[in-house]
């Protein structure tokens, strides 16, 4: 009799012992899922196109992006989402470029604005830039230099595709006054995301008051 109980008791603990080993896979099968473990080299980017404006990093005059999508949306500083583009921030010149945190003052010196399209809409994209402000005064830089007053600013716009990786587009345009807008691209893209035709004919994004249609 005891030795029944004794086999009965032991199948018991086996049992249990299954089913506690089972639970445990599942609950490392079903952490798995949730975190995939990263494979070394796999960055997965959010974007087909990013498009850089940038301008001297000594100056104060602010530059803005300006882009039109195939169906007519436009992004800028005051409407950073529009479509699948988006503006991740509107530099001023110098005047946004510091950050104070517990540590001190965190400087980025570029002055640099970046705009993703984060899917492909066939059509063209047109890209342009507009001198938005000028600054009026002399002023010293972190190294002792005097800069006065640009009449003139070099600005350069890079577009770049992702998937796969190709530079679309990258040159440099002088401004001659602020206020000046320039179309730099106007570029064609299909459903498949390639780019198919390129050219750089004016087509004003900014009204004279400075606000777009």
């Amino acid at each position: 009799m005891n030795r029944e109980r004794y086999k009965t008791s032991i199948a018991f603990i086996d049992l249990l012992f299954n089913i506690t080993i089972g639970l445990a896979m599942l609950f490392i099968i079903a952490f798995l899922l949730i975190n995939p473990i990263a494979k070394k080299g796999d960055i997965i980017v959010n974007a087909e196109f990013i498009i850089t404006l940038s301008w001297p990093k000594d100056s104060k005059d602010d530059i803005d992006l300006y882009i039109m999508d195939p169906a007519g949306n436009i992004v800028y500083f005051r409407d950073k989402d529009n479509g699948l583009m988006h503006l991740d921030r509107d530099d001023l010149g110098d005047k946004n470029d510091q950050v104070s945190t517990d540590a001190g003052i965190i400087s980025f010196e570029l002055n640099e604005e970046h705009l993703t399209i984060r899917g492909i809409v066939p059509g063209e994209y047109i890209v342009n830039a507009h001198w938005y402000s000028k600054a009026t005064y002399s002023f010293k830089n972190s190294e002792g230099e005097t800069y006065k007053p640009n009449d003139e600013i070099p600005v350069t716009i890079k577009v770049e595709k992702l998937n796969p990786y190709a530079i679309v587009y990258v040159d440099t345009k002088v401004f001659s006054k602020a206020g000046e807008e320039q179309t730099f691209l106007r570029f064609y893209v299909n459903a498949e995301g390639k780019v198919t035709k390129k050219n750089n004919l004016a087509k004003a994004l900014v009204m004279p008051s400075g606000v777009t249609p």
